[in-house]
This record gives C-alpha cells, structure tokens and sequence, in this order.
C-alpha cells in the first residue's frame, strides 16, 4: 500500500471541511478526488502533504506516518503539483525544476552537473525543452502547470499530489498532462492522487476515484465502478448523466433540459 487516509477530520478556525475521510490508493495507480467546489478536495491534499494538521486520524504514505516527519523527509515521500504557483523572482524554469532537487542535496549546496542534466531530461520528457531558460513568471498559466508537473517529476518522490493542475490548460494540453500523468505513474510505479473537475478526464486517465461531498467520502473504487449515474447526480448534480458515444466510450454528458425554447 502506497498511500493511506485513516478517518481524517480537519478543518479551518474551527470550522470542519474534512469527516472520517479515509482512502487507500495502491502503487502505480493514478486516484482522482471529484466534487464540487468546497467538497475538500485540496483539504484532503493539504493533510496528505501535511500542510495542515488534521484533528484526527492519520496519513500513511509508503509505510510511514507523515504528521511528525521533518519537511525534508516528507519531500522525499511526496512531490506537489499546487494550483496557479506564482514566482516573485525571475527564475528560470529550469531553476525552478532544480528546486525539487532541495531533498536530496544538503543545504547551501548547488544541483551538480548530474542533477542539472537529469532537470533537462524531464524537460524533454514533458516536451517544453523550450522553456528551459524563460523566465517562470513570464510564462501562461497552463506552461507553468506543465513546469511544475516537469518539477514534480524530477523531484522523484513515490507519490505525487496534483490539485487541479488542468485549471489553466487548454482541451489539447489537459489531455496531454494526463496523458503524461498516466504514463510516468506506470513507468515509475508511483502513486498519483490529482483533484479534477471534469469526470470524463477521471474516466479516461484515473485507476480509482474518490468521490467527495461536504467533506465526506462518498464512493471510493475503480473508476468504472464508481462512475455510475447515481453517484455521479448525488456528487456533482441532478443534471448530468453517463452515455455511450457511438465507437461505445463512455462520457459524462448534461442531460436535456426540460425547459421549451
């Protein structure tokens, strides 16, 4: 078991989001958590990356606890992909892939030559080598979710955290990322939890999903499993509906409105 959440709660100035969320995702498997907004997906990540304390339970992550790990151990357990990261300074983008090398190198220490090539070879890997020496802050927003994708990548931790990283993506990009996203998870065997809005990209990419509302866990299994109509009415809304195209994939589509035109 690569990744665990036993019965977490969690919240803000005291106010719950998370209750008695558990999950499970196994090695080389890519697990989606759906809802809508406010559902606590990016909580849920927040307490897997320990960045936020849960008020109970725990978070497993490769055979160890993560709430009481240093933030170095932590890095070398999981990598992030957060959403819309903003950069102050003009870093590079392959400066800013180099800062996922923080966990392996010691402190005040510059990436050698080595880690440096390893960076560009990601780079490549994710198809942006043209971006290797633009300034991060000057980029759109989708080439800088595929950056940060580029630096999780590099960071190689066995698990990867991605919250909603098609947000600024364009329809060809987002199936790229995911594409990209399925492939290093089976070729490294890592484990990869991503937030996604669109049910159809979860169809298509995702192993397992995780269906969230109001901060409970209301469906969690294979993909093909859980995405059925009336999981996915009481979860995302009344209004949408599982149909079969005509080459027989299945897609999530809005169902006809009622209303005459």
């Amino acid at each position: 078991m690569s990744l665990a959440v036993e019965n977490i709660s969690a919240g803000y100035d005291k106010v719950p989001v998370l209750k008695d969320v558990s999950l499970k995702v196994e090695r080389g498997n890519i697990c989606a958590l759906m809802g809508r907004n406010g559902s606590g997906k990016t909580t849920v990540l927040r307490c897997i990356n320990a960045i936020l304390k849960p008020t109970r339970g725990t978070v497993i992550a490769d055979g160890r606890q993560i709430h009481g790990l240093s933030r170095v151990e932590i890095a070398r357990l999981i990598s992030l992909v957060p959403q819309g990261i903003q950069a102050v300074f003009a870093f590079s983008c392959l400066e800013m892939i180099l800062m996922g090398s923080a966990a392996r190198i010691n402190a005040w220490s510059a990436p050698s030559k080595k880690e440096t090539a390893k960076a560009l070879e990601v780079l490549y890997e994710v198809g942006i080598p043209a971006l290797a020496h633009r300034p991060f802050n000057q980029l759109s927003g989708g080439e800088r979710q595929l950056i940060m994708l580029a630096r999780a990548l590099f960071q190689d931790a066995p698990i990867m955290l991605l919250d909603e990283p098609n947000a600024h993506l364009d329809f060809s990009n987002q199936h790229r990322m995911m594409g990209l996203m399925r492939d290093m998870v089976k070729k490294r065997g890592v484990t990869a939890l991503i937030s996604l809005h669109d049910p159809n990209l979860t169809l298509h990419y995702c192993d397992q999903v995780v269906m969230l509302k109001e901060g409970h866990v209301i469906a969690h299994g294979p993909t093909d499993d859980v995405m059925e109509n009336e999981t996915l009415r009481q979860v995302l809304g009344e209004n949408i509906q599982m149909d079969l195209t005509v080459k027989g994939f299945r897609v999530v589509t809005p169902r006809p409105s009622s209303t005459p035109r």
